[in-house]
């Protein structure tokens, strides 16, 4: 089985057996040496991190959990707490002596870690939690489960699900785009370095258009558009998915999932509910005198 351990300087291209691979020097590293993330090979919950580092220029060791259809890669390690953390799940990262689990947790550690936090105002560092705690529960978990939901319940409606996952998504979008405007985040940018909330924010952004394609145009959020395209740290973003290209998930068989998500469940009904909702856009900008 082929995947892969990685630093930022060095790709290692051949491992040992499945067996051998824990057992090398420095792959149980949970107290010493470089700093080290862990997690699948798959962007799911931990890209951003990957961008954070590259765009930062720190150094780390990016531990990948190699994907199949059985994940045996995962379950030779799943019980070892030294490598899945406290609660047996990654992503999981090891800096300055400690072992820290929980996407979240991870995130608001690095961001004190790295000066972030002493760099922002109290309201400020209220602000990036929140966007974060938006991004992960009200995106990044719908994409998830709709990418994996017909695999998990044969049968189930996916049009219809699709359907209400896309039009919950572009209000949440919206929603972010105008609190974001409020709150003059992309104003404050230009003023500090790249933090780990810009690199999700991106990294969904830069997901919702890979899964649903042209049902998802970014001119319908135009703040966020420019923010996608200009980000400071997008070409540290383009290259790592250039270089290291993962699927979304851990689901088998992925990008014939998205293929046929876009084809069959995104086709009709979703164009049809971006027409309505563009439509409803122009009436209120002419001043309603358009019935839709």
């Amino acid at each position: 089985m082929i995947s892969s351990i990685a630093s930022r300087e060095v790709r290692v291209r051949c491992r040992p057996p499945l067996a051998d691979r824990w057992s090398l020097p420095g792959a149980r590293m949970t107290s010493t040496g470089a700093l080290t993330l862990r997690y699948f090979a798959a962007r799911g919950r931990a890209q951003f991190l990957r961008y954070y580092f590259h765009a930062r220029e720190i150094p780390f060791a990016d531990e990948e959990v190699g994907l199949s259809a059985d994940f045996a890669e995962w379950a030779a390690i799943r019980a070892d707490r030294a490598l899945a953390g406290p609660f047996h799940k990654l992503p999981l990262l090891h800096c300055d002596g400690q072992t820290i689990a929980e996407m979240a947790v991870i995130a608001a550690f690095l961001h004190r870690r790295f000066g972030d936090e002493q760099r922002l105002s109290p309201s400020e560092n209220l602000q990036h939690a929140m966007l974060l705690s938006s991004l992960f529960g009200d995106v990044m978990t719908p994409v998830g489960l709709l990418i994996w939901l017909d695999a998990v319940y044969a049968g189930i409606d996916l049009p219809g699900a699709a359907k209400r996952t896309l039009e919950r998504l572009n209000a949440q979008m919206h929603n972010i785009e105008r609190t974001l405007i409020e709150w003059q985040w992309f104003a404050h940018m230009a003023n500090r370095p790249v933090m780990v909330a810009d690199c999700l924010l991106w990294e969904e952004l830069s997901v919702l258009q890979h899964v649903f394609g042209a049902h998802v145009p970014l001119g319908s959020w135009p703040e966020l558009a420019r923010f996608h395209a200009e980000f400071a740290a997008r070409a540290a973003c383009e290259r790592e998915l250039a270089e290291r290209p993962r699927p979304v998930t851990g689901r088998p068989g992925e990008p014939a999932a998205i293929a046929q998500l876009q084809h069959d469940a995104l086709g009709g009904l979703l164009a049809d509910a971006w027409n309505r909702r563009q439509s409803r856009d122009v009436a209120a900008l002419h001043g309603g005198d358009q019935v839709v």
